[in-house]
């Protein structure tokens, strides 16, 4: 991991390290990443879970940046989260799902505007 990090880094690139799980977190804070992404998507049984963002997220500095992956399906779920300080959201499946994808994805975060 951390070869791919600083390789990723010595060409300018900036790296989001995602986790699952508290193991992987600690080592992602290892390295020096301004970017940590955590998965609620349980990658065996691709069950989502937006706890797991909030077991994790108290264990992450104030000087990373935070991005939730996975789970964001309603505005609520946005809602949870910003309330939670997590401003960051990676959201696939729930705007694929929609016959217009760009409506659906205002819908999401039309209450934090």
């Amino acid at each position: 991991l951390e070869e791919l990090y600083e390789t990723a880094r010595s060409v300018a690139l900036d790296v989001l390290i995602e986790v699952h799980d508290e193991r992987e977190l600690y080592r992602a804070l290892e390295l020096d990443s301004r970017l940590i992404g955590i998965n609620n998507r349980n990658l065996h049984t691709f069950e989502t879970k937006l706890e797991v963002t909030l077991d994790l997220l108290d264990n992450i500095p104030d000087d990373r940046l935070l991005i939730t992956e996975s789970g964001i399906l309603q505005t609520k779920d946005v809602e949870l989260m910003h309330s939670q300080g997590v401003y960051g959201f990676l959201v696939g499946e729930a705007l694929m799902r929609q016959p217009d994808p760009g409506v659906a994805l205002m819908g999401l975060f039309q209450d934090l505007a």
